[in-house]
């Protein structure tokens, strides 16, 4: 990732310069190389901000109350939109809007990809809409996270401390930036267990660079309310460690306190060693399955994963439900399970330390982050809207 805080060309910035103190050269190739990077992605965000404008303008005459939220959002606090290029464009409705939100995306040409019953019962958003010529999906969410995850973010309070915002001359809402900090947290740590690399943390250090010590206060504040405390601490900690973002030390003593368990030993390092496309790949069911107190919750953990209903295996398969072929699909889902995992499931077995290692470690991060959402908080405000 490289940093442009003004609009001088890359060519006087990078070739030759003293900064800091440090005498810098950048070969020609690596100056020319960034440039045609950067406005790249600042052509495609121009397009994308286009698009989410009349994604609003639709939703708006629609009468749909909407949140902007992720890529398109989080960019906002970056000196340049062209240094958070994002995939998607993430909106927050209330449930009771899905349809009118759908109808209203219909008109624009975006329809789901994927069928809704599955998505609709298990996850938190409708499929990705998807139109034709290259625009970007749209996934309208009507909740933050799953059930059953750990700390909760109710959108009845996100969205009474939504501030206002424009899109493309376009009205618009995003969350606030200590939600947006707490929503970063939850994303990275819940959802993805640390495997997004630095773009969270990049995330994090520029929603939080101009904070004072209020609204540092009123993330302690929200993280211990909503249950969130663990996902926050190790956030900060790794943002600390790895970009030199400075939270009070009163933040973090605070958070360390609601924490209780002390990270272990060369934890930090391990999550922020990013190995990439290498990394050896932990199977998150297996390892949510080992938690559970008895055997027969153990199986039924792994047999709900292993075979999801006819409406899951459609999603995963392209298969119409309705279909005798779905029937196949359900012998092919666990040879593509074992290929997907074999190379850890039996590096563990035949004493492999860095499978073995993957695996307690993702075992570890599991119980710490449920032991949180055991300790019985009832979040103000509610679940999701209806």
């Amino acid at each position: 990732m490289y940093w442009r805080l003004d609009k001088r060309p890359f060519s006087s910035e990078l070739k030759g310069g003293n900064i800091k103190g440090v005498q810098v050269t950048v070969p020609a190739e690596a100056t020319e190389g960034l440039e045609r990077d950067y406005y790249t992605a600042a052509a495609q965000g121009m397009l994308a901000e286009q698009q989410l404008a009349d994604v609003l303008r639709v939703l708006g005459e629609a009468e749909v109350p909407t949140l902007v939220i992720k890529g398109a959002a989080i960019g906002a606090f970056y000196p340049d939109p062209a240094l958070r290029p994002y995939g998607d464009l993430d909106l927050l409705v209330p449930q009771s809007c899905l349809e009118r939100a759908e109808a209203a995306l219909n008109r624009l040409d975006y329809w789901c990809s994927k069928p809704k019953a599955w998505w609709s019962d298990t996850l938190y958003h409708l499929p990705p809409m998807v139109r034709d010529g290259g625009w970007l999906t749209v996934e309208v969410h009507w909740r933050l996270e799953q059930e059953g995850a750990v700390g909760r973010l109710p959108t009845r309070d996100l969205r009474a401390r939504a501030v206002s915002w424009e899109v493309g001359g376009q009205p618009a809402f995003r969350l606030d930036s200590v939600d947006m900090a707490l929503h970063l947290c939850q994303h990275a740590v819940v959802q993805h267990r640390t495997h997004l690399g630095l773009r969270p943390l990049c995330d994090l250090v520029q929603v939080t660079e101009k904070w004072d010590w209020p609204a540092w206060e009123l993330l302690v504040q929200r993280a211990v309310e909503y249950g969130l405390s663990r996902p926050v601490y190790l956030m900060l900690t790794l943002a600390e460690r790895a970009l030199h973002l400075t939270a009070p030390a009163r933040a973090m003593s605070t958070l360390r306190l609601a924490v209780g368990t002390p990270l272990p030993d060369g934890l930090v390092e391990r999550l922020l060693s990013f190995e990439g496309e290498g990394a050896t790949r932990v199977p998150l069911a297996a390892v949510q399955a080992s938690a559970r107190g008895t055997v027969s919750e153990w199986l039924q953990h792994i047999l709900w994963h292993l075979f999801l209903p006819r409406n899951g295996m459609a999603v995963v398969y392209g298969i119409p439900a309705d279909s005798p072929r779905i029937w196949l699909a359900y012998l092919r889902r666990p040879v593509d399970l074992l290929r997907r995992y074999s190379r850890t499931i039996w590096g563990v077995l035949r004493g492999s330390r860095k499978a073995r290692a993957a695996w307690q470690q993702e075992a570890w991060l599991q119980s710490w982050l449920a032991a949180e959402g055991q300790q019985g908080r009832s979040p103000r405000g509610g679940g999701a809207e209806t």
